[in-house]
């Protein structure tokens, strides 16, 4: 039989205050990487919005203790109109920043008739850490 885990009072005065004043659940992501290709953009009647990908890197031993990285890649869109003239305008591919927003799931038909997901980080945030090339902006 398992014995009930017992808490600290340190533990019932941190976590007990706030586990009564959670009432929403959080959404959010922030990722650090390199710019995978020049902003992108699509015009609509009155607005645009804005789509790049970004690649962050995983290292990890493998089974035989070797050093392996894996790049993962992200999709960001953004739909801010004060932000998305920055992002076509200076953004280019080899740029290190830092994006932050919910992650959002869609699916959509492709012209082809079949269902497509796809899963972006919606672009609340964002930090332009380093530039590849050095340039006016």
């Amino acid at each position: 039989m398992l014995s009930p885990i017992r808490l600290t009072s340190y533990a019932k005065r941190i976590t007990a205050p706030t586990l009564g004043a959670v009432r929403t659940y959080v959404n959010s992501a922030m990722i650090i990487g390199h710019v995978g290709q020049d902003a992108e953009f699509k015009e609509f009647k009155d607005r645009t919005v804005v789509n790049f990908t970004m690649a962050t890197n995983e290292n990890r031993k493998d089974a035989e203790g070797n050093w392996v990285k894996t790049t993962h890649w992200h999709n960001v869109v953004s739909w801010d109109q004060s932000k998305n003239r920055y992002l076509i305008e200076s953004l280019k591919k080899g740029d290190t920043v830092m994006v932050e927003g919910p992650i959002q799931y869609r699916t959509f038909t492709a012209k082809d008739g079949s269902d497509k997901h796809r899963t972006e980080i919606l672009l609340k945030k964002f930090q332009v850490v380093a530039r590849k090339q050095p340039r006016d902006v």
